[in-house]
């Protein structure tokens, strides 16, 4: 099966392809209502690939370009029209002028100068194997996919399987193919046997028709330089004559692969330096400031690496990946003033003090930055409290910006250290989760007075997330997937659990502009109408959809309401999307219909200005721009994108700032009505569309909204250009 993904239709590809792209699209601050963008580390990087104009860099996740000549720097994604994320293996094809992406998943992209066609067989196939492509190679209009099913053929101009070559190994059992090259019209193969080769002339269809090497079962690194063939048996290098014969040479010091580098073979020791096989020897060649060499590209004499730590880096020792987070793995993310916040800290329950992540990431103005305080390390949680940003840490405690103060003990505690710091929330005070202390909940007023509670008061000592109803009510989740509800003023304290009507163990709460406590479970969902009166009422709602109990006895990951108290359910098979009643489903995203780089959604954080949705799955994090945001009781800066609607653009215009919930009219210059809708939250979108259903025409148009009494109108205006 194949698909093909004309780049006329990709808005971002619109003005010029992916293969030869002159410039790059500066990441915009804000995107529209909508529509997507990614949010992947870019310091991993492991797979390098050359075209004429372009060095591609694929990571864990992400996968960008470089323009060779002007240095400008482009991510690429799914929602540039990419199968898939998660880059296995790539190469390009210089007489098909082809880059061949294999993945993760079994996907193919051929990405051609106009088009990208895309090979699902395998992917969509119910074989119960890794369906990695673990390598590529391509000769004579053909392209060879090294699987663990054996090796796929494909006509490469037409993106077409021609043959599968399975059950090649000895006596036609199943092989895994881990790396293929192509040599004099033959094709030789490592494979989970050992190393075998077999003319393209022949049948390779037949097992028959493969050469074994007897004794090559422990080779790696099989790599082809010059028409001559190497591989490597622990530290001694091979080369192919009529039989696999040792050169008498080892590795260098720490050296465990072989690069082809414009015809030279060449290896990197452990300190970074580049060695070079001379024919006799492995000679210095130059040092660098590679860590961890994943693969190495020579470009005009000058090398690349890819590097595990540092991403890309150039011939002058820079890196010059894309911004993003540190890692596509994280321990929690918050948005705090409109800045996203994400941390790599390790768990709590498994700390033994060894860890020392020191640095943290910040999605801030459309742009990533890695940060980091210095004596401050595994920071694991922020929360701004009376003017003043607070930070906490899973080993090194508390740390308090504005004096630039480490707290390692919390004033008035019982407890000696309090150096494991799960969770922070801002309310009336300031609440701070210590894991496994004798005192594990801590609150600061405005006048800088601590308090401490003991777990006899609270419960438990193992809390690890903290969310505040309307009133101040504590909701405190445990990693033993209970709750307690705490509130300190009346001296209230209970525990919520399975006896209370919840389906299975908490996974995460999330409390609504309602005051509606959502609970998400491994078994399904739950709702407490009012989380500021659970004390009187601690019976869990389960929620229904068209007569059935949603998500019964399926895990939640994750939980969210947004602005117009939608409620966001993360599960495994996806994303989904419900009004506050749950009465109507809004959408579902997944990994077939969305940028989703996995169905297995892990965590949600939502951003209440603009309405967008932070979306963390086991893949990395993308981003949804949903049309809400958080209302006020009045019209505040309201803010219409894009303005002006310009000819190119087919999606929503959204419209921030609002007051909540209002109802906005779309008139023409003329005060004819052409269109009306409600917002949600203090967010509305207008599709563009008139009353009647079409297309609006060039012109300028005026909105109009009043608050709920009639007291505050707003009036504003867009520019339509078609």
């Amino acid at each position: 099966m194949k698909h093909s993904a004309d780049l006329a239709s990709l808005k971002l590809w619109a003005l010029s392809s992916l293969m030869f792209l002159s410039g790059w699209l500066a990441p915009a601050q804000d995107i529209a209502v909508g529509t997507w963008r990614t949010h992947f580390s870019y310091s991993n990087a492991q797979h390098l690939a050359v075209t004429p104009e372009k060095i591609f860099c694929a990571a864990e996740n992400g996968l960008f370009s470089r323009d060779i000549e002007s240095g400008e720097t482009r991510k690429l994604s799914k929602i540039d029209g990419l199968a898939d994320v998660g880059v296995s293996a790539m190469a390009y094809d210089e007489v098909a002028n082809a880059l061949v992406i294999g993945y993760r998943s079994g996907y193919i992209d051929f990405v051609f100068e106009d088009q990208i066609l895309t090979i699902e067989d395998l992917a969509n196939s119910s074989l119960d194997v890794d369906k990695s492509i673990n390598d590529i190679t391509s000769v004579n209009g053909q392209t060879y996919l090294a699987t663990d099913i054996g090796v796929i053929v494909v006509e490469t101009n037409e993106a077409e399987i021609v043959e599968n070559f399975v059950n090649i190994g000895t006596a036609g059992v199943e092989v895994a193919v881990l790396q293929i090259l192509a040599r004099n019209d033959s094709l030789f193969i490592r494979t989970s046997e050992g190393i075998q080769s077999g003319s393209l002339a022949k049948n390779l269809l037949d097992f028959g028709n493969w050469n074994r090497y007897a004794g090559s079962a422990g080779y790696t690194n099989l790599i082809m330089v010059d028409d001559e063939m190497y591989a490597t048996s622990g530290s001694n290098l091979l080369i192919l004559t009529s039989a696999w014969t040792d050169t008498g040479a080892d590795l260098p010091s720490g050296a465990d692969q072989l690069f082809n580098v414009n015809e030279t073979l060449i290896t990197v020791a452990a300190d970074g330096t580049l060695h070079q096989w001379s024919g006799d020897a492995f000679e210095t060649l130059t040092s660098s400031s590679a860590t961890d060499l994943n693969d190495i590209v020579q470009i005009n004499g000058s090398f690349y690496l890819a590097d595990e730590l540092q991403g890309l880096i150039d011939p002058s020792g820079n890196t010059f990946s894309p911004d993003g987070p540190v890692s596509d793995s994280f321990s929690n993310f918050r948005v705090v003033s409109n800045e996203l916040f994400g941390f790599h800290a390790p768990s709590a329950s498994t700390y033994d003090g060894s860890e020392q992540q020191s640095e943290y990431s910040v999605f801030s103005e459309g742009q990533w930055d890695v940060r980091s305080i210095s004596g401050f390390t595994n920071v694991s949680d922020v929360a701004r409290f009376n003017g003043n940003y607070y930070y906490a840490s899973i080993g090194d405690g508390l740390f308090e910006e504005s004096t630039e103060t480490i707290i390692a003990d919390i004033p008035g505690s019982t407890t000696e250290a309090d150096t494991i710091i799960t969770s922070l929330t801002a309310g009336e005070h300031l609440w701070v989760s210590s894991f496994e202390n004798s005192d594990p909940i801590h609150t600061l007023d405005g006048e800088s007075n601590w308090t401490s509670y003991s777990s006899s008061v609270v419960f438990d000592n193992e809390f690890i997330s903290i969310d505040l109803s309307e009133t101040g009510v504590a909701w405190l989740g445990s990693s033993s997937g209970t709750i307690t509800v705490f509130e300190p003023g009346e001296g209230n304290t209970d525990v919520i659990s399975t006896s209370d009507g919840l389906p299975s163990a908490f996974t995460d709460i999330n409390i609504s502009t309602e005051d509606n406590a959502w609970v998400g479970t491994s078994q399904g969902p739950a709702l407490f109408p009012s989380a500021s009166f659970i004390f009187s009422d601690s019976e869990a709602v389960l929620p229904t959809f068209e007569n059935r109990i949603l998500f019964e006895g399926e895990p939640i990951n994750a939980v969210m309401t947004d602005g117009g108290n939608r409620i966001w359910f993360g599960t495994n098979s996806g994303l989904w999307v419900y009004d506050e009643n749950t009465s109507e489903q809004g959408a579902v995203f997944n990994e077939s219909n969305s940028p989703l780089p996995s169905n297995k959604v892990l965590a949600l954080e939502y951003s209440g200005s603009n309405g967008e949705v932070f979306i963390y799955t086991d893949q990395g994090m993308v981003s949804y721009r949903s049309a809400s945001s958080f209302g006020l009781p009045r019209h505040s800066n309201v803010n219409v994108f894009p303005n002006p609607v310009r000819p190119e653009y087919q999606g929503l215009v959204g419209l921030t700032g609002l007051a909540r919930n209002v109802n906005v009219k779309v008139t023409d210059i003329n005060g004819n009505l052409v269109a009306e809708v409600e917002a949600n939250g203090g967010a509305a979108s207008w599709d563009l569309m008139d009353v009647r259903g079409g297309k609006v025409a060039t012109g300028i148009y005026l909105f109009f909204s009043a608050t709920s009494d009639g007291e505050e109108t707003y009036v504003g205006k867009i520019a339509v250009v078609r």
